[in-house]
């Protein structure tokens, strides 16, 4: 048996919204640079598609293309890699996933392309594609690498599904408030119960998410001024620690591990 220490799930909160911050932080970063492409919230990048289909752009419709390939390739390759990791008991695996991500990360951060306005000038060189690519698949190795928080899918690389996901445990929460009032419970009963009620901790954390990704978003605005892309440094920091957590406590998760087994044995 393995004598790993697992984190707990307080621990795993911590990191996704670490995570969350970082994931704001590049596409802040990305989105600036890379004039208006989305290297981690692909809704937008699909309405820019969508968009250059109508309009018949196709030199515009690349860019945004890049972008999403990347981010998907990354995703399932990233999938492949936990699963056979999985499989073979490593659980250390996300130290591996992490690194390739702040590799990728250095690598943008280290180039040098030609700005104009806080933005690269050329956007249809094949350096400008590289560096699309390089952001767009390091933040899907992030998406792929920490997914699930006991009962809640939460991705770390954009909130839309965390907002609708608070906006629906946050009316559960609402009627079960209604309801405990209605059953005679005292008002401070229902307090102190919401500390342990499910949809009110749910709420908690994916509001904690979103706060994360917009606070991540304002910090790498505010440093893309200073330092330009060289502002990318910052979250490759917090990817550093991140690993070196996963050596001392493998932040492989056991919701997954489980989930992996019943699709290797299902039924």
């Amino acid at each position: 048996m393995s004598e790993d220490i697992q984190l707990s799930t307080a621990d795993k909160v911590v990191t996704a919204l670490l995570l969350t911050s970082v994931g704001g932080f590049v596409d802040a970063v990305g989105y600036i640079s890379l004039f208006q492409i989305f290297t981690a919230n692909m809704s937008g990048n699909s309405i820019h598609v969508g968009i250059d289909l109508g309009g018949f752009d196709v030199a515009g419709l690349s860019r945004p293309a890049c972008a999403i390939v990347s981010y998907v390739s990354a995703i399932i390759l990233t999938r492949i890699v936990l699963e056979i990791a999985n499989r073979a008991g490593v659980q250390r695996i996300a130290s591996l996933t992490l690194s390739v991500e702040a590799l990728l990360l250095v690598i943008f951060a280290q180039a040098t392309p030609v700005m104009h306005g806080g933005q690269i000038a050329e956007q249809h060189s094949l350096g400008y594609f590289a560096l699309v690519a390089t952001l767009a698949f390091a933040m899907g190795v992030q998406t792929g690498t920490l997914t699930h928080l006991g009962p809640l899918t939460v991705y770390t690389t954009f909130v839309t599904g965390t907002l609708t996901k608070f906006s629906e445990s946050f009316a559960r929460m609402v009627f079960w408030v209604h309801d405990s009032r209605r059953s005679g419970m005292p008002m401070p009963d229902i307090v102190r119960h919401l500390r342990t009620q499910a949809d009110a901790k749910a709420s908690a954390l994916l509001l904690g998410t979103w706060l994360c990704y917009v606070t991540g978003a304002a910090l790498g605005t505010l440093s893309k001024r200073q330092w330009e892309l060289k502002a990318i440094y910052a979250p490759v920091v917090v990817l550093a620690a991140l690993v070196i957590l996963d050596r001392v406590r493998p932040l492989a998760d056991v919701e997954e591990q489980h989930q992996s087994a019943s699709l290797k044995h299902p039924g």
